[in-house]
């Protein structure tokens, strides 16, 4: 089961929790109501959320954590509640990861966890295995093959710390107010499908697990704010989400976004080494395909879901 009571559904040419068997498989999205108690505030629904996982999930749970802020609530999370899960660390070559990987290296050393670093050599990943695994997915950009790799080094259910409640303004424009729109993509589901077809059990998108945790998001001033666009200049909710969560955990450090794969090289989304512009170019770009997503306002989450 990849959701609470599956209430969040996925599919790819009708088939649901499918296999994207070609670059242009249809994928979409269906919620539904499987609420059946009061929404608690945030930092208990994502206890709660921890808690349903580990009695969900036999064998240990191990996070793929890459220094990220969502990784780093996951993790949190659990040492609140004081249920055990296996930390891995990735470090690429040359590091291509330098900066992700000080971090997550920081955090485990500030909160006292044990983990395991593993060496990754993303080059040779790129010559010898991510073609094959590219054709089982079909994903739009390079960035998301090593992740996939990365579950066969651990031995127990793998958690990846991401979704977290995304939500977009509608508009560029700041002139005038604009509408706000809930945002589920299709990217972190590519991970779900391949681990489907490894017969794997894994936990790609952590935080939609459970429906509660979308609804209690929600309720948060910030997010509020946001979706009724009294914060001037914002056009998304992802760049707030360190701030959300510090409220919780005042030693979280605010923290721009990387890609993971920069080095040295200015963050962008096209910050990556030249073999994986390359393999973008060579492999994927020739079949044009598009990511593809669902977007609902607050108003519908809220009608779909409770």
């Amino acid at each position: 089961m990849y959701y609470r009571d599956n209430w969040l559904r996925w599919y790819y040419d009708d088939v649901e929790y499918g296999s994207k068997v070609d670059p242009y498989s249809k994928f979409e999205i269906k919620l539904s109501n499987v609420i059946n108690r009061p929404i608690k505030p945030y930092y208990e629904e994502l206890l709660e959320n921890a808690k349903l996982i580990r009695d969900t999930f036999s064998g240990p749970l191990d996070l793929l954590f890459s220094g990220g802020v969502d990784g780093e609530v996951v993790l949190r999370t659990y040492m609140d509640l004081k249920i055990p899960i296996n930390v891995y660390i990735f470090k690429y070559e040359n590091n291509y990861n330098r900066r992700e990987y000080e971090h997550a290296i920081r955090i485990c050393t500030e909160l006292n966890v044990k983990h395991t670093v593993v060496d990754f050599n993303l080059e040779k990943f790129f010559e010898n295995e991510a073609e094959s695994i590219f054709k089982k997915v079909w994903c739009d950009v390079s960035g998301w093959l090593p992740h996939m790799k990365m579950a066969d080094y651990c031995d127990g259910t793998p958690m990846f710390g991401c979704s977290e409640p995304y939500y977009t303004r509608t508009s560029r424009d700041m002139s005038k107010k604009f509408p706000w729109v809930y945002q589920i993509e299709e990217d972190a589901k590519y991970w779900s499908s391949y681990y489907k077809s490894q017969q794997r059990s894994v936990i790609v998108d952590w935080y939609e697990y459970s429906p509660e945790v979308l609804i209690s998001h929600l309720e948060l001033p910030l997010i509020k704010r946001l979706l009724n666009d009294d914060v001037p200049g914002k056009l998304s909710s992802f760049s707030s989400k360190a701030v959300v969560h510090q409220a919780y955990w005042p030693d979280i450090v605010i923290r721009e976004k990387l890609v993971g794969f920069e080095g040295d090289m200015q963050p962008s989304n096209t910050a990556r080494p030249q073999f994986m512009l390359e393999f973008d170019k060579q492999v994927i770009a020739p079949y044009n395909i598009t990511s593809t997503s669902a977007k609902y306002s607050a108003d519908e989450v809220l009608a779909l879901i409770t």
